[in-house]
């Protein structure tokens, strides 16, 4: 990935209103560019989050639903599980817009949203009520990969009507929470841009969901320690189909080899 297919944008507000700036945004990411905007949520604010998620982890049982109509919200940890479309390692942490949590978080992240909705093609509030539209519906993904272990293999997200990206904020820095690893994006040389090199706290990330990409293993020389919730955080803004809905591919994961 070369320097110039990385581009850092501030003011993510203000190109929410820039219908020129996101169509050229929205070509770029065609194109392969990797979009950066800079601190879209205070550092407190996501140390706050963060906390919280932390509390839930360390004081519930995860559970896996499947993403439904009515779904709740809940938490899981994945483990390499054979079952999974891309083979991963995390604690994720999943909200949906018809149900309040303590954060309102689909309001927090209202606008992050709805720039997605306008990049991808999409009305502002698309996908962003009660109920389900076209079969899919948003669904705000924290991740957690804890340092000795937290990793997901390399793969392809389904680009459809629902998304051409899927951006990420980024609620660690690597070179503090965590060392080694990350998000990487790889060009059809076999370069690799890793993201977290490039990005601090409250970061946003826009790229093309059909680059492959996935994220090398967090500090992997580190002991693993689920409970102190040490690694990296992300949260994605996603449009997830319903569990019912044929008509949109699955995700693909391009690693041959399980990792355990």
């Amino acid at each position: 990935m070369f320097a110039k297919d990385l581009i850092y944008l501030n003011n993510h507000d203000l190109v929410l209103e820039n219908n020129s700036k996101i169509n050229e945004i929205r070509e770029g990411i065609k194109d392969g560019q990797v979009y950066i905007f800079k601190n879209v949520l205070p550092k407190e604010k996501i140390a706050l989050i963060k906390n919280y998620l932390t509390q839930v982890g360390q004081n519930s049982l995860p559970n896996y639903k499947k993403i439904e109509a009515g779904c709740p919200n809940f938490h899981r940890i994945n483990i390499w599980d054979a079952r999974s479309y891309v083979l991963c390692c995390f604690h994720q942490f999943t909200f949906f817009p018809w149900n309040q949590d303590i954060f309102s978080m689909f309001n927090l992240f209202k606008k992050a949203y709805e720039l997605r909705n306008l990049v991808n093609g999409n009305p502002r509030e698309k996908f962003l009520g009660i109920e389900p539209e076209d079969g899919c519906i948003g669904r705000l993904s924290f991740q957690f990969y804890p340092s000795g272990a937290g990793g997901m293999n390399k793969h392809l997200d389904p680009v459809d009507h629902h998304q051409l990206a899927v951006p990420m904020m980024m609620m660690t820095k690597k070179g503090i929470d965590f060392n080694k690893g990350g998000a990487f994006v790889e060009k059809e040389n076999g370069q690799r841009l890793i993201i977290d090199d490039f990005t601090d706290y409250g970061d946003i990330v826009y790229f093309n969901a059909q680059i492959p990409h996935g994220v090398d293993k967090i500090d992997p020389d580190s002991e693993l320690n689920w409970l102190s919730f040490k690694g990296r955080w992300i949260v994605i803004f996603a449009v997830n189909k319903l569990f019912n809905n044929a008509n949109i591919k699955d995700a693909v994961d391009l690693e041959k080899e399980e990792v355990f």
